[in-house]
């Protein structure tokens, strides 16, 4: 399938990820001032028992191009990925979801990205080995300017090579020239290890969303009301930071948002990040307020939390979401932006 007009376009990553199910890992907390470090360990020299093993298609920039083509806006993702039996599984995932795949660029340079996500039996969490191959292959001249006519929004995440990012920033740059949004998933592998390049990005960007983890590590602000303003004050026009059970914060400027989440079984929180930047987006195409823009985010990293493996969870269309969101509550709470 060839999208020759997309509304949306993504760069990010593109993966296949493990996601192996284990009990005999241990779990260790680290107090530093006000924050708790968590730590996965497994003890040395020792053989684990893995009790379920899942490969599914992931990666942020491809589930955020999956999100929304399954929720109807036109899609593309560019990317680069190896030319193995990963690379396969990925593209067959995408194109069945929708996505036009007609700028993935497949090489032998190296192989596609591959994550082992581990989940264990003491929290829905988990923590991610990432090796991301072929991801950081892509470069500038892989994003071609006439694919950019008709955008409406443009998403990007978690790349660190230096082409990599100057990929990004033309895209940016073209999709502002064509009138379009541009939204930012920056994941902490751009915060820690370019973080000239974060800031670079995250300036140039309409919207940002990140989790607290995130947030915290890229303002060195531990009270999220002050990171978030933080982040705001950089030039994006809306700023997310998620944390987990505690719900998210969001602010335009003009108007703070803090809401819950919804009371639902989680059984794997992998995609959630991606799928919540999803109903940000969607929400800016539609002209949503800010708190349905919430309802909405909220609602579609809900529903992706509730099946094991990205993407499993999203719903087939905008009237399955809409369902969801009239048929269970969020608490919100609306404040004035100077007021904190």
């Amino acid at each position: 399938m060839v999208e020759l007009n997309p509304e949306l376009i993504t760069i990010g990553s593109c993966t296949l990820d493990c996601i192996i199910q284990v009990k005999d890992i241990l779990r260790f907390e680290l107090f530093d001032k006000d924050i708790v470090k968590k730590y996965t360990a497994i003890e040395y020299s020792r053989k684990l028992n893995v009790e379920n093993i899942i490969f599914v298609p992931g990666g942020s920039g491809a589930n955020i191009a999956a999100n929304c083509a399954m929720l109807g806006i036109r899609s593309t993702y560019i990317g680069v990925i190896g030319k193995d039996f990963s690379a396969q599984i990925c593209l067959d995932d995408l194109k069945k979801r929708g996505v036009d795949i007609s700028h993935i660029t497949q090489t032998n340079e190296d192989n596609t990205a591959f994550s082992v996500i581990l989940k264990t039996e003491w929290g829905k969490d988990r923590s991610i080995l990432a090796y991301k191959g072929a991801n950081n292959l892509i470069t500038p001249e892989h994003v071609k300017e006439e694919l950019f006519s008709h955008i409406k929004a443009f998403a990007w995440s978690s790349l660190t090579s230096e082409n990599g990012c100057k990929a990004i920033e033309k895209a940016i740059t073209l999709t502002k020239n064509n009138n379009g949004l541009v939204f930012a998933a920056p994941s902490m592998s751009i915060i820690k290890n370019n973080p000239k390049w974060a800031k670079i990005l995250i300036a140039n960007s309409d919207v940002v969303s990140m989790n607290a983890e995130e947030a915290i590590e890229f303002t060195k602000e531990p009270e999220r009301y002050y990171a978030v303003k933080k982040i705001f004050d950089l030039g994006p026009r809306l700023v997310s930071i998620t944390d987990g059970a505690s719900g998210s914060i969001f602010t335009d400027g003009n108007k703070v948002v803090k809401s819950g989440i919804y009371s639902v079984d989680v059984k794997d929180t992998t995609g959630a990040g991606d799928a919540f930047l999803s109903g940000i987006l969607l929400s800016k195409l539609k002209g949503y307020p800010l708190e349905k823009t919430t309802q909405i985010a909220t609602a579609l990293s809900s529903l992706e939390s509730m099946e094991v493996g990205v993407r499993e969870g999203m719903p087939k269309g905008l009237n399955e979401l809409e369902k969801f969101t009239e048929t269970h509550k969020l608490k919100q709470m609306v404040s004035e932006f100077s007021q904190f």
